[in-house]
């Protein structure tokens, strides 16, 4: 078959992507005759689940063989840097100095008296789907930084606001991985969403439960906006119960997560005000904070 170009293993992704997004499929080469459908009732939510699985199973067989065509062809794609989204992220924070979470005693990606963003952890095997999982013996390990961004669709062209939940802390980090040439891999949803899919992480198909809780530890139950986000991702919103896959996947899509590895050099801070506004610090500002925390 000849070897698999950069230019084509590119185009067939980005063919992956755009149907993953769009829920779309390309027309066959033979077209069937349609058949008239005469309800006008909609798809229930566990039906748009078990399409969004299909389609999803297709595309993760689809990578798996573009995966193996381009190892057999010397793996020159997985040796090619990828190209860093063009787009702000944002992460909010309560203890951006503290590498340890207060009143959890969880490690935690925090900036040090120089200045940089650093993760809790540099392990090489550690995966996205770890990550998100957020078992406490991993946080201490994990290369990865979480962030929320706009939309999926990005590859250096996504527009769109940005998600920013005051909820997740007073202080805000913005950063965006094209401007920072020192910084590492950047995973969005499609990567993230996909590793999640496949992980063959032990333990991920157990039911999951609250694991800061006191045993006996209760049923993890989503909140009204996540069974919501549940058929995106192809999880039935009526089942009883879910996996740590299935809650991984729509905590995940919820935030919109992006993850970047390693050290992140260029990035804005903004310190929450009592008033609930946020106040911008100079790098300057940022580093003498940081040098008081240690």
């Amino acid at each position: 078959m000849g070897t698999i170009t950069r230019v084509t293993t590119t185009l067939l992704k980005q063919g992956a992507r755009g149907v993953s997004r769009s829920g779309g499929h390309r027309a066959p080469t033979r077209v069937l005759p349609q058949v008239a459908h005469h309800s006008t009732k909609a798809p229930s939510p566990s039906q748009i689940a078990s399409e969004t699985r299909a389609r999803n199973n297709s595309l993760d067989l689809m990578s798996d063989i573009m995966d193996a065509m381009d190892r057999r062809d010397g793996g020159n794609n997985a040796a090619t840097p990828r190209i860093k989204p063009d787009v702000p992220l944002s992460r909010r924070e309560n203890f951006a100095f503290d590498a340890i979470q207060p009143g959890y005693g969880t490690s935690k990606s925090a900036i040090d008296k120089h200045g940089k963003l650093q993760p809790a952890g540099d392990s090489v095997t550690t995966s996205a789907s770890d990550h998100v999982d957020g078992e406490k013996s991993i946080k201490a390990k994990t290369p990865y930084t979480s962030f929320s961004g706009p939309p999926v669709g990005v590859d250096g062209t996504a527009t769109g606001p940005l998600v920013d939940n005051p909820l997740y802390g007073k202080d805000r980090i913005v950063t965006n991985p094209a401007k920072d040439p020192k910084s590492g891999v950047v995973l969005d949803q499609f990567d993230i969403q996909r590793d999640l899919r496949t992980s063959t992480r032990p333990g991920f198909d157990e039911t999951a439960v609250l694991r800061s809780e006191p045993r006996p530890q209760p049923l993890w139950q989503p909140t009204p906006e996540e069974r919501a986000i549940m058929p995106q991702v192809g999880v039935d919103p009526e089942k009883p119960s879910f996996t740590f896959r299935e809650r991984a996947m729509v905590n995940s899509a919820r935030d919109k997560e992006y993850l970047v590895k390693g050290t992140i050099h260029e990035f804005d801070f903004f310190q929450g005000q009592p008033d609930g506004s946020l106040k911008p610090l100079s790098k300057q500002d940022v580093i003498d904070e940081a040098r008081k925390k240690s």
